[in-house]
């Protein structure tokens, strides 16, 4: 159950949010100064601070800074009236989730408090499988990822591990950590014990597919002097992840859906069945659908495999992991090579901005290349990767990573740079008529500034968060807030 505490100086404000929170089954406690807040923080290590900015012993700035000290993780809701909205804006640059503006209406609060909570529910269960697994294999690698996208593809495959018996479809481009989760998936299962066994069946002939994965008996063909224990025998108990299925050939298929179907199958050339109980993990980047309209893959099999398809999002699509993966990587190759290397910000940049075809696989590689190119006891510069975007220009340009619900101009002026933002808000009118409302205001003036922002630096989601002076993560969080989506493409 989440825990949050409510920092206020007004009593009557902290007892209704306490009560309004209570009935959505959050465990919640309040404190009446700064000083007071920061010892329940201590004591209480909350998932989630609401914090009043105006109190007499600490501002509720100072309160920020030290809730920082205390957990760096913590997530922080602002109340602030209207003529404190700077410091508000203030807040959110010292990395608050958001900000609320008193009076507030309590549905409203209840939302934001759920969208914030969802959010730390996700990273915890990101952490302690990241953990899990770590401790399992000593395999990180496919689950450093902290995106949502990868949040929710490793909670459905942790769900599906514990089944033991279920069979998994894994879908993904080349790349993107299919085999990983297939490891994943033994990792976490009561087969974890028993061998995990792994064949790509695009990199074996036809011809000795079949007697790879069910073995064969002495004279079964030419050469065959001596009996052979195929990879189903030997994962008895077990997990076999069938790689590239869709290149399998229909006769192996349908042995595969035999063994499916009865947990038996013969050796090539033998008379008699073999039990083996086995969990089968397959993946494949082709789109098994269109292969069956082509002739080329048994339906039956197909319906077999996907009693649960799990798709690896590609990791252009999830640019919160490119750079979590890059420093994975660079730490694992500058240890190897007894370096002292970090990433520069421009190259840094230049990574969120690439397109990715290859995936992960690619991203190692080039990190790989750079830490052996780049000078010791230096940084990694956009000349030290080996990449080029799409559209032809230096490997340190970003490719737009945003769809603005807002008219676009076709082209910044010139001198942008100069003047990066708007210079000024809008003025206030002479006179406030009645119905005038200061939110709509201020989302629409913050909306306007996220978008020119992203705009000048072709969707950059780093420099755009540079350009405004607050954090990348508070960037996202205020575009999903105004409906500034990322690109699909």
């Amino acid at each position: 159950m989440n825990t949050i505490l409510v920092i206020d100086d007004e009593r009557v404000i902290t007892d209704f949010i306490k009560e309004a929170l209570a009935e959505e089954s959050y465990t919640v406690e309040a404190a009446n100064s700064g000083m007071e807040g920061l010892a329940a923080a201590r004591r209480l290590l909350p998932d989630l601070v609401i914090l009043d900015y105006m109190m007499p012993d600490l501002d509720g700035l100072s309160v920020l800074r030290e809730l920082r000290k205390i957990d760096e993780s913590v997530q922080v809701m602002m109340v602030t009236a209207f003529n404190s909205v700077p410091a508000a804006l203030e807040a959110i640059k010292l990395g608050a989730t958001d900000y609320i503006i008193k009076p507030f209406n309590i549905d409203e609060l209840k939302v934001a408090v759920a969208k914030a909570l969802e959010q730390i529910n996700l990273r915890n269960q990101i952490r302690f499988l990241r953990d899990d697994v770590a401790k399992k294999s000593g395999d990180s690698e496919f689950i450093i990822c902290v995106s949502a996208q990868m949040g929710k593809v490793y909670e459905l495959a942790s769900q599906v591990a514990h089944t033991n018996d279920t069979t998994v479809l894994i879908l993904g481009e080349s790349g993107a950590g299919k085999e990983h989760l297939a490891k994943f998936v033994h990792l976490n299962s009561a087969r974890k014990s028993k061998p995990f066994v792994e064949l790509n069946c695009a990199a074996i002939p036809d011809s000795l597919l079949e007697s790879e994965l069910f073995g064969y008996e002495p004279g079964a063909f030419t050469d065959a002097r001596s009996k052979k224990q195929g990879l189903f025998e030997y994962a008895d108990g077990g997990t076999i992840f069938l790689d590239e299925i869709g290149d399998m050939p229909q006769a192996t298929q349908a042995k595969v859906l035999k063994i499916m179907e009865t947990k038996t199958f013969r050796r090539v050339g033998g008379l008699r069945d073999i039990k083996s109980d086995v969990r089968i993990v397959a993946a494949t980047n082709k789109d098994l659908a269109v292969e069956i309209e082509r002739g080329n893959f048994r339906e039956d099999l197909y319906y077999r495999l996907q009693v649960v398809p799990i798709e690896i999002p590609p990791l252009r699509q999830r640019p919160d992991d490119i750079l979590q993966l890059a420093n994975f990587f660079i730490e694992m190759f500058v240890r190897s090579m007894r370096k002292r290397l970090e990433l520069s910000n421009e190259a840094a940049a230049a990574l969120i901005g690439y397109k990715w075809k290859g995936n992960v696989r690619e991203l190692k590689n080039v990190i790989e290349r750079a830490v052996i190119i780049t000078p010791n006891n230096s940084k990694i510069l956009p000349e030290h990767l080996s990449i080029k975007p799409a559209n032809g220009g230096t490997s340190h340009q970003a490719s737009p990573l945003y769809k603005s619900p807002l008219p676009v101009q076709a082209q910044a002026p010139a001198h942008a740079a100069a003047h990066p933002l708007p210079d000024t808000p809008e003025p206030p009118p002479e006179k406030i008529q009645e119905g005038f409302s200061l939110r709509q205001l201020l989302d629409r003036t913050e909306q306007a500034y996220l978008v020119k922002a992203l705009e000048q630096t072709s969707g950059n989601q780093l420099r755009a968060a540079k350009l405004l002076g607050i954090e990348r993560h508070v960037l996202r969080y205020q575009m999903k807030k105004h409906g500034i989506e990322e690109s699909k493409s």
